[in-house]
């Protein structure tokens, strides 16, 4: 097995990732993290797109609550790339999708020379991007 591409936790998404799928469409991952944020990345390129902080889903009782609890389990919309649900350990399930006001996560990356993100022809196996440090 070959590894292709790879992410590593640092700065804000330094927790471990609890789970971790694909968009419909492929583009995107999303990712769950046990300190309760949530993670969109370009799956091209493992470039942050959008951090979800715990406040974003969570109300004031849970964060303030004494049981951690953080995202278990994302499944993605089957037609909807900018949909998720997240089943939390605590037992409940929140759909996520990102605002109308707001850029989509699945909007393709900006291409540069013909490429997306202004990335050259040649691939590397390892991906270790800084995150954007956007916060919903």
């Amino acid at each position: 097995m070959d590894r292709i591409r790879q992410w590593l936790p640092q700065d804000v998404l330094s927790a471990p990732i609890s789970y971790a799928a694909y968009s419909c469409n492929s583009q995107l991952i999303y990712a769950t993290f046990c300190d309760g944020n949530i993670a969109v990345f370009d799956s091209d390129s493992l470039r942050l797109r959008c951090r979800i902080a715990p406040s974003a889903y969570f109300s004031q009782a849970v964060l303030n609550g004494s049981q951690a609890v953080y995202p278990l389990v994302v499944a993605a919309h089957p037609q909807e790339p900018n949909q998720v649900a997240v089943g939390l350990t605590d037992g409940s399930v929140k759909v996520i999708e990102s605002a109308e006001s707001e850029a989509k996560w699945g909007t393709p990356p900006p291409t540069d020379n013909g490429m997306p993100n202004g990335r050259t022809g040649s691939s590397s196996t390892t991906s270790n991007h800084t995150p954007d440090q956007m916060q919903r």
